[in-house]
């Protein structure tokens, strides 16, 4: 006798008629968030954490934490670090999978037509970049106007700055061919694919034991508030101003995803946000700003 199939092929509810009875036992979707839902925490925060313990110092044989940015300095580093990353969440994402399954739909995977992803996403990207902006203008407007009311040296504040060096030396993006592979591998399919399969993911789960099972305005929102904290506090080693930014990426590429219901908008706007970024960092340094920032 067969096994029965891992994913679930029956078709998404149609708009307007009554919600269908879950499909899956709750149990099984509150294991498999349990297990999907922490990944950026295991990656940003647990992990480094555990690396800077002295059991796990004398385990490995090492006599400190390695210190730097995420991202190696080297191409060939690069690349294994991107081997890593897209393993590690492959094995979490099918152990997932295998608690409660998915199908395309409800990992909003299906998209008509080739280039409006593509434009949409970049449009998008745009739109994020903006967003992200406006609150670095709007964070630093309100330091700046409660260091004059309270008397505090702005310069104290400088600390707050997003820490763009714990993710990737910015000296290694001078390196066109470093430069490339951060703007294509790493852009769009260690931070683009991999995240937003991790926020549709959690969004099925979430979906599965909201009242509303997503169908709602409220139920949306709660889950795009719900992974997009958990994504910014991924961010930590960026610092406050890092996780506070991250955080509003993660409201931005959430409501997208839901908007457009599709996967590949939002991996294609995350891919293009983190494309230019990395492409504007060579520049910020070699105009002197990240030092300025730095404080030196």
């Amino acid at each position: 006798m067969d096994a029965p199939p891992l994913l679930d092929t029956a078709p998404p509810p149609v708009q307007g008629e009554p919600l269908p009875l879950p499909r899956h036992p709750r149990w099984r979707s509150w294991l498999a968030l349990f297990v999907l839902a922490p990944y950026p925490l295991l990656l940003g925060v647990i992990l480094p954490w555990v690396f800077r313990q002295e059991w796990f110092l004398r385990l490995t044989g090492q006599k400190s934490a390695p210190e730097g940015s995420i991202l190696p300095k080297t191409v060939g580093e690069l690349f294994l670090v991107a081997a890593e990353n897209l393993v590690i969440f492959a094995v979490i994402f099918l152990i997932a999978c295998a608690i409660r399954g998915f199908n395309r739909d409800e990992l909003f995977a299906r998209t008509k037509g080739w280039w409006q992803p593509w434009a949409w996403g970049l449009l998008h990207s745009v739109a994020l970049r903006i967003a992200v902006a406006a609150v670095v203008l709007g964070v630093g407007g309100i330091l700046l106007v409660g260091a004059k009311v309270t008397g505090t040296d702005p310069e104290s504040f400088k600390g707050l700055r997003p820490n763009v060096e714990k993710l990737v030396e910015p000296g290694a993006l001078q390196d066109p061919v470093y430069l490339l592979v951060a703007m294509t591998l790493i852009s769009f399919v260690v931070a683009g694919l991999r995240e937003e399969l991790w926020r549709a993911g959690v969004f099925r789960y979430l979906f599965d034991l909201l009242p509303d099972r997503g169908q709602t305005t409220r139920g949306k929102v709660v889950a795009v508030v719900l992974t997009a904290a958990v994504f910014g506090m991924g961010h930590w080693p960026q610092g406050v101003v890092g996780v506070a930014l991250t955080g509003t990426l993660g409201l931005g590429l959430g409501t997208i995803l839901l908007y457009h219901r599709s996967l590949w908008v939002a991996v294609l706007a995350h891919g293009f946000f983190d494309a230019t970024s990395f492409a504007l960092l060579p520049l910020v340094e070699r105009m002197g700003l990240l030092e300025k920032l730095k404080g030196a």
